[in-house]
């Protein structure tokens, strides 16, 4: 004890000392310092360096400022190892003290010898000195400083001035030596006067030198031994201290030994060891059960080493509590959202108890008597209990908690206990049972963060524990006897959790990561039970001790009390109640109902929910579902408890049991956006509304008998509702023209409601019940409710807009009351049907609300004959309220002639009207029925391919070929482009393409895949008129006919073997072949006949020749032919080769073109194409027998592509021409250095081309560029049409790109603006580059580049036309041209010939030159009208002439053999040669990463790249980099060149180059410092003659700053004046306050380490080593940046003057037209404290990021921050609603998911002012909540229309 004690002192003392140590260290620190900074001491060096073999005394303050600096250091160290007794510090502390020691003992004899040498040589070296008075300007600064201060002159006198050159008799001293006016100073020292002298000072310097020079080392020495002597005693309290270290951790090793010989022993033992330990052991240490987030152990308190995981490998396990009667653990997982248990007899029996409806259950507890659990979920404020099992979940309290945290049970009394740390922290107390009556608040004062809380049953006692306010009380049940038992931050760190075990209390805390324990009376005897752990959380003894049996049977333990469901404790008599599960109510005392009666469906994002309305507390229950991605609608079905819902990502339609069992899918296909769903009850059939198909549908329940009923006339159907009992069906349409809308059930009987003052309506309910029945609906746009009589009569107004709703989505119907779901409020609410009051908020604060469904379960009415056996009809009952019951058939069937059974039709007539292609029944009834094809405008011809069950047809007003299947879905068109009029059509069924003929101004025949691809044009000459085609697979011909010829031709399938095989047979429009009969059928229009002949053209036969007065289509099946009249409106059928049985199978029907029957048996045949496409990577084409080849079939190309040497596969063109016209590009091919008159032109594939103003191609990616003159935008894209985007943008209309050429080499786009008269550069992935010419004298219009030469050539229309060369930066430019030139026009090079081509559209001439401006000349100046484009290839020039719509071209070297290459071509606009490179090509210097510029790359003469810059920036000193020039300040003086900007103007002209370029010293006067004053006009003036009264300098600055009101001749107020006396004070006092300030920081730095050193030695032990905890991350992070100081901005490719940004342009998305939100949210609920509005839910389900600090990932890999650790900021109003439409993506979580922190606390939180410790902060910019918005739609965005969840995939 003794020892301990001494040792004690002895550390104290050494403390003691070493603050000492330290401060006398900072003590000689600032004596170095000192003698260095004080202007005597400096000047004093100075005089005496002179002699450069001595440099003692110089060095004096370096050694001190060396050894002070190292003193306190070292000082420092001793001071922590006498704190931490760490022996390395002690041992080192030890070590450098000594050498410090010998250092001072040294120092002091060295001081000391060299004073006696100081006195003896200091008069010589002053001699030396001034000798070098004038010769050295440091030197005569220094006397003068020196001289002045002490007020002496010379070494011994004023006369030793007389024996030096540099003097004479006028000037015999210097100023220093004066104390006077300098004339009578001057007169004493000349005249050598022997009486007093007044104005010189005539004593020596010597002496006073040498007196200030012993008493500084005077003092030094004897503070240098005073220092070492001291230092003695601090080495024998640092070896005492070492020597006691040894001591404690010989101790700690010998205990360390004995504990892990324990642990071995102790991990030896198995569980059942333990076990029977733990039974038999009621009086040993007791055994703690610890969730340690990542596992749950079993620690022994005696030997905490001695512990077992009983599960591991978790997620974030929180809370916990155990039923030791079966050994079985329960705990919470708050990063699953789960409670979960195992047995410690078998822990690999884990479970899931509670997996949905759970945030964050932060507390549990277990009730072992009656066998229940109980939890606390601080998210969802909620108190809940079930079963052991999970059973019978039911909510005990819901209102007025705020973050509820832990709970504990009483059994033996009936009472439970817990904590709140809301906004008002408490705790409670309450029956088990969940009695309102019981509850009361029994702690509100002096709580702040209640964490942990435990019971003492003995002394019927409750224990928590207080993080913040840093204490350990208890109180009795009651609240009373408070006290504190443990309290203090020094004792208390962060505890979180508590436990007893008798007289002792156990507690976990999180910043230590230990296990504590003490007195659980007095509070004393603390210590640590277990340290170092990973996450302490929940802990509680296990043992029997904590779970006392009562002493007679409760009786919940007898028969469940008699209880239906559940049998809580009770505190009152009888000490028992029945429960029921969540939301169903309770008949009896004893007996539930048998479920819910009235509940709320509703479909969120990820989950569908439902809400009980039979009791208050409306908690949500989520359904067990699996795949939900994005659900929108929902309905019930009563007489199945089954629940349908939408959903839109999936795009299906599914169905689950009430429970969540049964789940299935109803609808898998054809689904796209379904908005709407409802359930007809009776007819058991299921209705939907389709955004994207823009349909409404019906099928069975099951999904099966799938039937269109609407799909004209709607655009964005929405809502959809049933009255099934009066046989209709009313929907809601929030397209342009919003509107809702009734028919019957069938479809038919359509009329319009509402059209007038409607903006959204999202919502649609019927009120079956009333009288007259009502119609209500909701709408978004206008915010408010409506109703009417369901004709739509009597419309008012339920809820305005005045009332808040700011936007509504779901809305349903039931009893008294309306139901809605808003998005913006996240809310659901009800008002009263009748007055529009009453209204409440069901749940709130719950986001990604969608659809919404009232039910009542049991109590469900009205009927229809449908309802017995399905109204008699085999598959669809359609009840209607003017028909009755109708029988519908799916798509695909038909009804027979009872109208009550459907049957697959052998064959059907397919037929155009117009707008519509309809079907039509064979069978007797001949009933059509339109296809649900949307968008059909001028249907011409229809075919069909058997094998997919699709149907082809032209369309002659949108100018497409399309297709669908049969019932209209899969819309898509397969050729779009270069189309005039397509007419006929016909299919290869055998080959899988399509053919068709164009009539328009092309006149061709073209052939393709049936998907569009591989588009052939096979005869394209001598075609006049045709029109009918038709094709015959199996013999390899096709057959046309032509009006103006009146010819019946066949040709081969590859439009080879053409032949004429009939002539004069009119004008026949329709065409079919008898494949069985080998015969041709066609029908004649102005010969009014249906003929006939073989497929030769022989054996012709008049089948028809009366009363067909205008046949069009004809088609054939068996022995008839069908034909359409077009004048009698009617389709008629007759015997194919008689004409006999002619009969009308529908007349009155009107514009039909085309007809042909739909059966396999029109289909049959095969060839050689048909087994993979005869090995052919693009076209099969089948031969005829007679083909001259002998081969059976050829592949082939789309036009322009070339067939491979394997005759298998195609290569695209290597060189071709390409021409725009107004809204398409087109290719003509160029072979051999010529054009190909054999192949014709062809329009390219790119979709929403609008008024193209210039061409440009991109050889190496072959990619397409041009300007858009609609937009003024340049967008490029593939060749092949795909890829379409935005190259440069002009969103605020700020260019106007006139011409563009792309540089192959450098991956960049040249472009002119006509806007802004500049040529800009810009990345060909949209990068911006710059500008590289711009200026007034400059108007670039054309523009052309020779890469190779590193040119560029454009034509200027500034004041003089003209055509310029520059380089390809912009540098270097020439003015080639600039007479006789009006308006320069198109620009073309010829880089093999050297020559420059241009056309003047005003002179209509084409001249050339070679490529520096010599041997102009005109090359065609006759008929040259208005040219455009212009391109070089081979030996050709090639134009465009606009005025006469072709393109012509001529001999590029003599203008000769001209010749048009292509005519009739309107709006043409620009052309080019696309050429690919060539090998040789890829050896441009910028091929390569564009040379290693970041800009610009010129190849330079010598082939060499060069980097260069645009005009906003320059290039830095690696000649490869652009950056911005500097912006120096006003202060600053701005650099030439180099990477050094701006340097201070002070340094300008001060004799040193801080400039790379040296700019800063140009032209700069050469003043001498010591006696010329410099101007501010850079010239030099005698330093006599400032402020002497008169300006010698010519900008008067010598006498600008001079004090008028000065004695002394020299009237200066500043540092332009000569020095003066009264200068050197300032310098005294800067080196006093240098001195203060250092001393001062070392002190403040040795007592705040002190401080925390002290704080942190507390009688726990510290832990410093957290290694094992895990990565953390920032509350709020944020992605790092860089910024350039001094620039206008930081580069990234800008350019000032394009302003260009590389931003793609979307392919269509429907967030435009929905005002949807791409938010998403995977969690339950909303916090109130939330900002951001909610999003709109619709799409996409990737955009949630937590932006509030606090809020991470829901990744289960992130450190999920615990609850305590979110911000509650209360009384905020609702949110805004959403901002920037509602596409806005939602920019926080509702919910951390991953909830504990491991930084200490005190990293997190150093003050007090926020919220509670668990509760996380916002940023520090945000200083609260900010100010709602005036009205509720002042965020929203007036323009997008409603949020119809329809999207396919938006981001924000």
């Amino acid at each position: 004890m003794g020892d301990g004690c001494c040792t004690g002192f002895a550390r104290c003392i050494l403390v003691v000392f070493n603050i000492i140590f330290v401060l006398s260290g900072g003590g000689i620190l600032g004596a170095g310092i000192w003698l260095k900074v004080d202007p005597d001491s400096v000047n004093i060096q100075k005089l005496i360096s002179v002699d450069s073999h001595d440099t003692a005394i110089s060095s004096t303050a370096y050694v001190l400022i060396g050894f002070g600096g190292v003193v306190f250091l070292v000082g420092f160290l001793g001071c922590l190892g006498g704190i931490k007794q760490w022996k390395w510090a002690l041992g080192m502390y030890i070590f450098f003290l000594v050498i410090i020691f010998l250092g001072e003992f040294s120092g002091g004899i060295m001081a000391a010898v060299y004073k006696s040498k100081v006195t003896d040589e200091l008069g010589t070296t002053l001699k030396k000195s001034i000798a070098e008075y004038k010769n050295s300007s440091i030197i005569e600064d220094a006397w003068d400083a020196v001289q002045k201060t002490i007020h002496c002159c010379g070494v011994t006198s004023y006369k030793d001035y007389k024996d030096y050159a540099h003097f004479n008799a006028t000037v015999s001293v210097p100023e220093s030596c004066c104390r006077g006016k300098y004339v009578d100073c001057y007169t004493e020292a000349s005249n050598n006067a022997t009486k007093s002298y007044k104005s010189l000072n005539t004593e020596g310097c010597l002496n006073s030198l040498q007196d200030q020079l012993k008493s500084n080392l005077s003092i030094i020495i004897g503070v240098a031994i005073g220092i070492a002597m001291i230092q003695l005693l601090g080495i024998l309290l640092a070896c005492k201290s070492c020597r006691s270290s040894d001591v404690d951790n010989m101790r700690e090793k010998i205990k360390g030994k004995m504990d892990m010989r324990e642990r071995k022993d102790e991990r030896g033992r198995n569980l059942s060891v333990l076990f029977h330990a733990l039974d038999n052991s009621r009086d040993a240490k007791p055994y703690l059960l610890l969730a340690n987030r990542l596992d749950v152990q079993l620690i022994d308190a005696a030997y905490s080493a001695n512990s077992t995981i009983v599960q591991n490998g978790l997620e974030d396990a929180a809370a916990l509590d155990f039923c030791y009667k079966d050994k079985s653990v329960f705990w919470t997982d708050v990063s699953l959202a789960k409670i979960k248990r195992t047995w410690i007899e078998r822990p690999k029996n884990a479970e899931d108890i509670i997996v949905s409806g759970l945030v964050s259950p932060d507390g549990l507890a277990c009730d072992w008597i009656a066998e229940k659990l109980y939890w606390a979920d601080s998210e969802t404020n909620r108190l809940e209990v079930s079963n052991l099992n999970g059973s019978f979940r039911s909510v005990l309290f819901w209102e007025e908690l705020d973050q509820p945290r832990a709970i504990a049970l009483d059994p033996l009394t009936g009472w439970m206990f817990w904590t709140d740390w809301g906004e008002v922290p408490k705790i409670e107390r309450a029956g088990m049972d969940g009695d309102r009556k019981t509850r009361s608040i029994i702690i509100d004062k002096n709580i702040h963060w209640p964490n942990g809380l435990t019971i003492d049953y003995a002394d019927n006692k409750i224990y928590w524990a207080d993080a913040k306010v840093k204490y350990i009380a208890s109180c009795d049940y009651d609240g009373k006897n408070h006290r504190e038992v443990v309290a203090g931050e020094k004792i208390l760190s962060h505890p979180f959790a508590l436990t007893l075990s008798d007289r002792t209390l156990f507690w976990t805390d999180w910043q230590e990561r230990s296990i504590f324990s003490c007195d659980k009376i007095t509070g004393s005897n603390i210590r640590p039970i277990m340290e170092n752990i990973y996450s302490p959380m929940d802990i509680h003894v296990f043992s029997a001790s904590r779970q006392p049996s009562r002493p007679d049977r409760h009786p919940c333990t007898i028969n469940n009390g008699g209880c239906s469901h559940l049998c809580l404790i009770s505190p009152k008599k009888p000490f028992f109640a029945c429960a029921c599960p969540t939301g169903v109510k309770l008949l009896n005392k004893t007996t539930c109902a048998k479920g819910v009666e009235q509940l709320l469906l509703l479909a969120r994002r990820r989950d569908i929910r439902k809400i009980s309305l039979d009791m208050p507390d409306h908690t949500d229950v989520v359904l067990p579902l699996n795949e939900i991605k994005h659900a929108i609608a929902i309905d019930y079905d009563p007489v199945e408890d089954q629940v349908y819902w939408t959903d839109d990502e999936v795009r299906a339609i599914k169905r689950a049991y009430l429970d969540g069992t049964g789940e299935e899918v109803v609808i898998r296909t054809g689904v796209y956006h379904p908005d709407g769903i409802a359930v007809d009850w009776i007819a058991r059939n299921l209705y939907w509304t389709d955004t994207g198909t823009d349909r409404i549908e019906v099928a069975r329940l099951n999904g099966t008998s799938r039937r269109v009923l609407i799909s004209d006339d709607l655009d964005e159907p929405r809502a959809i509702a049933l009255d099934p009992a009066a046989g209709q069906m009313y929907w809601s349409d929030w397209g342009k023209v919003p509107k809702i809308e009734v028919a019957n059930l069938d479809g038919s009987s359509r009329q319009v409601l509402i059209n007038s003052s409607l903006g959204w309506p999202n919502g649609l309910a019927i009120d079956i019940h009333a009288t007259p029945k009502k119609l209500y609906w909701g709408d978004a746009k206008h915010d408010k409710i409506e109703v009417s009589d369901v004709d739509g009569t009597n419309r008012i107004v339920l809820v305005d807009e005045k009332q808040n709703i700011p936007h509504l989505f779901g809305f349903s119907l039931l009893g008294d009351y309306i139901y809605w779901t808003d998005w913006q409020r996240r809310s659901i609410e009800r008002v009263n049907k009748h007055n529009g009051t009453d209204r409440k908020v069901i749940v709130d604060q719950l986001p990604d609300l969608m659809g919404l469904k009232a039910v009542s379960v049991f109590n469900y009415s009205g009927t229809n004959p449908c309802a017995h056996y399905n109204g008699g009809c085999s598959h669809l009952c359609l009840y209607t309220a003017d028909q009755g019951v109708v029988c519908a058939c799916p798509m695909g069937l038909e009804l027979v002639s009872n109208g009550k059974t459907c049957i697959v039709p052998e064959a059907f007539l397919l037929f155009t009207s117009h707008h519509d292609i309809k079907r039509m029944s064979l069978e007797t009834n001949h009933r059509i029925r339109p296809i649900p094809i949307k968008g059909v405008k001028t249907a011409l011809a229809i075919d069909f391919h058997i094998a997919d069950d699709r149907i082809y047809w032209t369309d002659g007003d949108l100018k497409r070929i399309s297709r669908a299947f049969l019932n209209g879905s899969a819309l898509e068109p397969i050729v779009q482009y270069g189309l005039t009029y397509p007419e006929g059509i016909a299919v290869d069924w055998v080959a899988k393409n399509i053919y068709w003929i164009d009539t328009g101004m092309k006149r061709r025949i073209e052939v393709a895949r049936l998907d569009g691809s591989s588009r052939r044009v096979i005869i394209w000459k001598d075609l006049e008129s045709p029109r009918a085609l038709a094709v015959n697979p199996p013999d390899g011909y096709i057959y046309w006919t032509d009006w103006s010829t009146q010819k019946l031709e066949r040709a081969a399938l590859d439009g080879t073997m053409r032949e004429t095989i009939r002539t004069e047979i009119g004008q026949v429009h329709g065409l079919t072949i008898d494949y069985g009969e080998k015969r041709l059928y066609w029908t004649s229009l102005d010969q009014k006949v249906i003929a006939s002949s073989d497929l030769n053209g022989q054996d012709m036969v008049r089948v028809i020749t009366d009363q067909v007065p205008q046949p069009m289509g004809l088609t054939l099946y068996h022995d008839f032919i069908f034909w359409a009249d077009w004048q009698r409106q009617t389709i008629e059928r007759a015997n194919k080769s008689s004409g006999t049985n002619r009969t009308t199978i529908q007349s009155s029907i009107d514009n039909v073109r085309d007809i042909l029957v739909f059966h396999s048996s029109r289909q049959s045949g095969i060839n050689s194409c048909k087994d993979n496409n005869g090995e052919c990577s693009h076209l099969c084409l089948a031969h005829p027998v007679n083909h001259s080849s002998g081969t059976t079939h050829h592949c082939a190309c789309p036009t322009h592509f070339r067939l491979n040497v394997d005759n298998k596969t195609c290569s695209a063109p290597k060189t071709f021409l390409l021409f725009s016209q107004k809204n398409t590009i087109s290719r003509l091919v160029i072979n051999n250095d010529d054009f190909d008159p054999d192949t014709p032109e062809v329009v390219l594939p790119i979709p929403q081309l609008k008024n193209i103003k210039a061409l440009s191609y991109d050889p190496v990616k072959h990619f397409l560029y041009w300007i858009e003159g609609k937009n003024m935008v340049i967008k490029k894209a593939a060749a092949n049409g795909t890829l379409v985007s935005t190259v440069v943008t002009n969103q605020n209309g700020e260019h106007r790109p006139f011409d563009i050429a792309v540089d192959p080499y450098s991956r960049v786009l040249y472009w002119t603006c006509a806007k802004k008269n500049t040529i800009n550069i810009t990345g060909l992935d949209g990068t911006p580059v710059g500008v590289i010419v711009e200026g007034d004298h400059y108007v670039p219009r054309y523009i052309v580049l020779n890469p190779l030469g590193g040119h560029m050539y454009w034509t200027d229309m500034g004041s003089h036309p003209s055509i310029i060369r520059a380089s390809m930066d912009g540098t270097a430019r020439i003015k080639l041209f600039d007479s006789e030139l009006d308006r320069p026009g198109p620009l073309a090079i010829d880089i093999e010939g050297n020559k420059l081509y241009w056309a003047d559209s005003r002179l209509n001439r084409i001249e050339c030159s070679d490529l520096s401006g010599g041997n102009r000349k005109n090359l065609v100046d006759q008929d040259v009208s208005n040219p455009r484009g212009m391109a070089i290839f081979g030996n050709f020039l090639y134009w465009i002439d606009k005025q006469q719509h072709v393109i012509s071209r001529v001999e590029k070297t003599t203008g000769k053999n001209r010749s048009f290459i292509q005519g009739r071509l309107e709006s043409l606009s620009d052309l080019l040669v696309a050429r690919d490179l060539v090998s040789e090509d890829l050896n441009h210097p910028c091929a390569k990463n564009k040379g290693e510029c970041s800009h610009i790359c010129v190849p330079d003469n010598a082939g060499k790249a060069r980097c260069s810059c645009p005009l906003d920036l320059m290039l830095k000193l690696d000649d490869k980099t652009c950056a911005d020039p500097p912006t120096c300040s006003p202060e600053q003086f701005t650099c030439e060149s180099g990477e050094l900007h701006c340097i201070p103007t002070v340094w300008r002209c001060d004799g040193t180059n801080e400039c790379a370029d040296g700019s800063d010293e140009k032209g700069c006067p050469i003043c001498h410092t010591h006696d010329e004053f410099k101007c501010d006009i850079d010239h030099c003036i005698s330093i006599k003659h400032v402020c002497d009264g008169e300006a010698q300098c010519l900008d008067h600055t010598d006498e600008s700053n001079c004090d008028p009101h000065s004695e002394t001749t020299t009237n200066c107020k500043d540092d332009h004046c000569p020095a003066t006396e009264a200068k050197s004070s300032p310098s005294k006092v800067v080196a006093t306050w240098t001195i203060v300030i250092v001393v001062g920081l070392l002190a403040i730095v040795l007592v705040f380490v002190f401080v925390f050193a002290c704080r942190r030695r507390t009688p726990r032990i510290i832990y410093e080593d957290r290694s094992d905890m895990s990565q953390l991350k920032p509350l709020n992070s944020l992605p790092t940046g860089e910024t350039t100081l001094n620039t206008l901005s930081s580069h990234g490719g800008k350019s000032h003057e394009t302003g260009l940004s590389s931003v793609s342009m979307p392919m269509y998305d429907r967030n435009h037209v929905t005002g949807a939100s791409s938010s998403s949210s995977t969690v339950t609920q909303y916090p109130k404290e939330t900002l951001n509005p909610p999003p709109s839910p619709v799409t996409d389900r990737s955009v949630y990021a937590g932006a509030y600090s606090g809020y991470s990932s829901n990744s289960p890999s992130t450190v999920r921050s615990y609850r305590p650790y979110k911000l509650r900021i209360h009384n905020i109003p609702p949110p805004p609603t959403t901002p920037c439409s509602t596409d806005v993506c939602e920019e926080s979580e509702p919910y951390c998911t991953k909830k504990y922190y491991h930084q200490s606390i005190s990293e997190l939180y150093s003050y007090d002012p926020y919220p509670p410790l668990p509760t996380p902060y916002f940023s520090d910019d945000m200083s609260g909540p900010p100010s709602p918005p005036s009205t509720e739609r002042s965020f929203f965005n007036p323009y997008p229309p409603p949020p119809s969840p329809v999207a396919e995939s938006s981001d924000c």
